[in-house]
Parts: structure tokens; C-alpha cells; sequence
């Protein structure tokens, strides 16, 4: 134990010291890096929080907040210091007709829950919807509907939040606006989110979903272009991937039923087949849900998840996703593997934390690679496999998104 923990100001919620809680800590998503730290905060309250960095500063030890654990490279760790489980914290306070006011440590999922018995949802979501809302907050929050709504920085009314040097504050566009820009995709490292109040629309009670098949990647690469400048669809979203031994260039372009501004119209594109269907809002925003049980069985959930994503000019995205493309394949992606690439409208991301390329329209690339369990050389080869999208992606004037700190 660390001499300052012996020190510590009591708590009303708990500082665990446990191997368990330690090792707990030291894991996320990726499953690549594994920083130990001193001690883990299970906060009561934003007063928990902020005794705890007060005491730590005063004894130079790292606080950072996590939340679900998603992250792929350590960033929400703390070598020697302590983490703090944003989950305590999970309470949604109250749905209003605009808004709705949420601890940090809720999960999108159950703010949804919350808001769409009132017809609401927030405008953008990310594909998975088991995150904790300070969590994505803190990186920026990109998702399909980004190219309306920009990031879910974007869509945020105010921030409860802990500052650096343990003050409690709020923050907004039009109070103490420093902090609230310096917190927006912050990483945690400029203060702690307790509490926010997000942003509400209209929500849709279904979506005509379509899944637009291509022959070429040009061609995905122009289509989306041209959806995000129209605003034709209301959700955006690229795939390549293999299926069944086949390379599979997709896209998905959903128009959300009774509430949308776009025309949802697939004429002049050049797709070669699609398929359409009605789904619920819900199904579709939670479609990813079935997925994770599957990846559970096959050992791939808890393995080693080396992902790389990546904000591309949109003039360099083709030849990116051609490179991407060649390397797709069991020995770099697993068979569950695949490469997104969202189109966003840069006009419309205005969190100045979040570093875009100098173009009009960008392409969010993720590489989402999945290691076997044990296989050292394999998380070894992803790496190197990244490190070549990183430096083509620098090359031609982009950007990383979730870059390593």
C-alpha cells in the first residue's frame, strides 16, 4: 500500500486495496496493457472524488476515472495510482422534454431505457450502447448519426464536474467554458465528469434499415460522401469485412420513420443489392446486443481486442481502405473482424478536443481486430498491422481518434 492511502480523509464511499480490485483495473477491453495501480475508489459522491485527487496531488499520484472499460490501450489505467469506478455513480436523475440529466457511470443503454418510454433519445449514439456516458464523453462519442449531430460532445448541455485540483464544479457553453472545454474528450486527464445533461430529440418509433451491398470500394467511398453532403439518411456507416470467404464491402444507410429531415432516397447510387427491412429504434440502436454472447462463446470477448481508429481525409480514405481491405482475414481480424468507416461532415464536430484533418468530409476508419487468447505473436502482428494504417493515415493529414496517451 502506498503511504499517502494511510493518510487518506475518510470516505463515504470506499478506497479498495484488494489483488482483486488491482487486477480489476489493470484490464480493459483491449487487453494489451496492464497497469497496476495503488488503490481503487468506489466514490459515493462527487465529494469522494474530489478529496481523492486533492489527497493524491499532494503526493504526485496519477487519478483517473474509468468507466465500463472499453478502452483498447490502457488509457483509462493508472500506474501507481488510483482508479476511480465510475460505475457507483449511475443514477438518471430526471427526463425532461429537452434533456435529460445523468451520472457519468450510467450506461447509454439505460439512458435510453429512460428516455424512450417519453418518445426522446439523444441524436448520436455509438454502436455499442454498454458504455458509460462520462466514458464516451471524455473521448468524444462518434457514431453514424455524427455526419447531423456531430460527436455526443456535441450534444451536451453541461457537465458536473471535478477539477484537476479537486473543485466541484459545473461547467457550459456560457459558465466556467474553460473547463467544460477542456473535459470534452478530455480523456479523464483534465478533470472528472460526474454528471451531465444531455441533449434530447424526437425519437423514432422505427427505422428503414438498409444494407447496400458494393463491388468496389470507390464506390462505398463515393456513396457515403454524397449521403453526408445531402443529409439524405439520418444514419451513415460503412463495413468491409469477410464473410463466408467473400470480401464484403457494405453499407448501412437507416432513415429513422416520422422524424427525419432527409429524403431517404436510394436513387443514383451504385450499389450493386440491397436489403431492407423495419425495425424497431431500439433493435436497431441495440443491434449489436446479440453479438456479444457470440463472441463470449468463441473466447474472443476477453481476449486481446489490438483496434486502431482513425479520422482520414476524405481524399485519402479510398486508398486506405483498399490497403485495409487486402489485409482483412482470420490472421489480422479473426473471422469476426472487420473495418468501419464512418463519413462525417467536420462542420458539424465543434469539440475542440477532438483533432480532425483539414477537409470538409472525414472518414472515421476503425480496424476492429480480434486476438485468440494467449497468442502473443498474433496481438504482436496486429500491432505492427496498425502501425502501418497509423503512419499511412499521419502521412496524408490525419488524425488518430482514441490514440494511445
Amino acid at each position: 500500500m502506498h503511504q499517502a492511502l494511510s493518510t487518506m480523509p475518510a470516505l463515504t464511499g470506499s478506497l479498495d486495496t484488494d489483488e482483486n480490485a488491482l487486477a480489476w483495473a489493470a484490464h480493459d477491453y483491449g487487453d494489451t496493457v496492464h497497469h497496476l495501480p495503488t488503490a481503487v475508489l468506489r466514490p459515493a459522491n462527487a465529494a469522494d472524488i474530489s478529496t481523492v485527487i486533492k489527497h493524491a496531488g499532494e503526493h504526485d499520484l496519477a487519478v483517473v476515472p474509468r468507466g465500463q472499460g472499453h478502452s483498447t490501450g490502457g488509457q483509462a489505467q493508472a500506474p501507481g495510482g488510483v482508479v476511480i469506478d465510475m460505475t457507483a455513480l449511475s443514477v438518471i436523475h430526471e427526463v425532461e422534454s429537452d434533456h435529460v440529466v445523468v451520472d457519468a457511470g450510467a450506461k447509454w443503454s439505460d439512458v435510453l431505457r429512460a428516455t424512450l418510454p417519453h418518445g426522446l433519445t439523444p441524436p448520436v449514439l455509438t454502436d455499442y450502447l454498454e458504455l458509460t456516458v462520462g466514458g464516451t464523453l471524455s473521448v468524444g462519442g462518434l457514431g453514424g448519426a455524427s455526419h447531423h449531430h456531430g460527436a455526443q460532445t456535441d450534444n451536451v448541455l453541461s457537465l458536473d464536474v471535478v477539477t484537476p485540483t479537486g473543485d466541484v464544479v459545473t461547467c457550459s457553453p456560457s459558465t466556467n467554458r474553460s473547463v467544460f472545454d477542456a473535459v470534452r474528450a478530455g480523456r479523464g486527464r483534465n478533470g472528472v465528469i460526474t454528471r451531465a445533461t444531455l441533449r434530447l430529440v424526437r425519437a423514432p418509433e422505427t427505422v428503414s434499415w438498409h444494407k447496400l451491398h458494393y463491388n468496389t470500394i470507390g464506390q462505398l467511398i463515393v456513396d457515403q460522401r454524397q449521403l453526408v453532403t445531402k443529409g439524405s439518411f439520418d444514419y451513415v456507416e460503412g463495413q468491409l469485412k469477410i464473410r463466408e470467404g467473400e470480401h464484403v464491402a457494405e453499407l448501412e444507410a437507416v432513415t429513422f420513420t416520422g422524424t427525419s429531415s432527409g429524403s431517404g432516397d436510394l436513387s443514383g447510387m451504385s450499389f450493386r443489392e440491397a436489403e431492407t427491412q423495419a425495425v424497431t429504434y431500439w433493435d436497431f440502436v441495440d443491434r449489436l446486443a446479440p453479438g456479444e454472447p457470440v463472441l463470449r462463446d468463441v473466447g474472443l470477448w476477453d481476449s486481446p481486442h489490438p483496434w486502431c481508429n482513425l479520422l482520414v481525409p476524405s481524399a485519402a480514405a479510398e486508398a486506405l481502405l483498399h490497403h485495409a481491405d487486402r489485409e482483412l482475414g482470420a490472421d489480422l481480424y479473426s473471422d469476426f473482424g472487420l473495418v468501419l468507416a464512418y463519413p462525417l461532415r467536420t462542420d458539424r464536430i465543434t469539440t475542440p478536443l477532438i483533432r480532425l484533418p483539414d477537409d470538409e468530409v472525414v472518414f472515421l476508419v476503425a480496424a476492429l481486430r480480434y486476438a485468440p487468447a494467449a497468442s502473443p505473436q498474433i496481438v504482436t502482428a496486429m500491432h505492427e498491422a496498425n502501425g502501418q494504417l497509423i503512419s499511412k493515415t499521419l502521412a496524408a493529414g490525419g488524425a488518430l481518434y482514441l490514440d494511445p496517451l
